[in-house]
């Protein structure tokens, strides 16, 4: 089931950016989308002030997706940094999150679009890999409830300092 579709051109619309900016850092990032056909996560991640992470969030009305396996998302394959989605249900904490880090891609090629060639490729994460995180460090909290989902995020941290871009196809559920 696909859930975000970036060929559509408002898709970018209900993302926004949480960035370490929220602690006094300096990064900062957004998501939009390309006339090409698909999103963009992008910006700067500074370690000036203590920062280190940036971040796009979108929230949504609760769905159940307990049926599925887990999340997928359709990147771009040449990606030189590592990302991390965060997934939240309607009871979980303002700070905390259920994370888990995107896999090296490892499917087949979909194609190419835009004047540089681009390898779309799909990931996919396991639900049981999402962890439960308070501010980068994790916690002992119940699972998320997978009947009642309402955000999805996207992260890069862990002190990769400097411009960022990951070129994302479509995300959904398998």
């Amino acid at each position: 089931m696909i859930f975000f579709d970036f060929s559509v051109l408002d898709a970018a619309k209900p993302w926004y950016g949480i960035n370490d900016t929220v602690m006094g850092g300096l990064s900062r990032s957004k998501m939009t989308v390309s006339p090409l056909g698909y999103g963009e996560f992008s910006g700067h991640v500074s370690l000036a002030n203590g920062g280190g992470f940036a971040s796009v969030r979108c929230e949504f009305s609760p769905i159940d997706v307990s049926e599925f396996t887990g999340i997928y998302l359709e990147l771009d394959g040449d990606r030189t940094k590592d990302y991390k989605v965060n997934l939240k249900d309607v009871d979980t904490p303002q700070s905390t999150v259920y994370q888990a880090p995107m896999p090296t891609p490892t499917h087949q090629t979909f194609g190419v679009s835009s004047a540089r060639v681009l390898n779309w490729q799909r990931i996919e994460i396991p639900f049981r890999d999402f962890k439960p995180q308070c501010r980068g460090k994790p916690i002992s909290r119940v699972a998320i409830d997978l009947s009642q989902v309402c955000s999805l995020g996207l992260v890069i941290g862990a002190q990769q300092s400097g411009d960022f871009s990951l070129k994302i196809r479509g995300i959904g559920y398998y």
